[in-house]
């Protein structure tokens, strides 16, 4: 299997060592929903994705979940990635919102971070 250059290899981000790197080392950039976390590393041929829902701001598991299966079409709506390396992304929101705003807030949010 060849890796295209361009697109890395989206894989879900479960290390504990990484996410505490991600949040004690790593850039950050806002939007108005939502907050990245990320480390670019050049070499790897993966992307490693997380995306968190705060507890505080949605009590129900149930809402928390569907807002995470929300961001993750969102990040696969995302082509193509403009980094490699390891990400976190936050919902910072505290209503629920509709797929189709995350997607294009996602969107901005990549953008900002080819600018940087």
């Amino acid at each position: 299997m060849s890796v295209q250059k361009n697109n890395p290899i989206l894989k879900r981000l479960k290390s504990k060592t990484v996410i505490d790197r991600l949040f004690l080392e790593g850039e950050g950039v806002h939007s108005k929903h939502l907050f990245i976390r990320l480390i670019q590393e050049k070499e790897s041929p993966y992307l490693y994705a997380g995306v968190s829902v705060s507890k505080r701001n949605f009590k129900k598991a149930v809402d928390r979940n569907r807002i995470k299966r929300q961001l993750r079409v969102a990040l696969k709506a995302v082509d193509p990635y403009p980094f490699r390396g390891s990400f976190m992304l936050v919902y910072k929101g505290r209503k629920l919102p509709k797929t189709q705003e995350l997607v294009e807030e996602s969107a901005l949010l990549f953008a900002k971070i080819t600018s940087l």
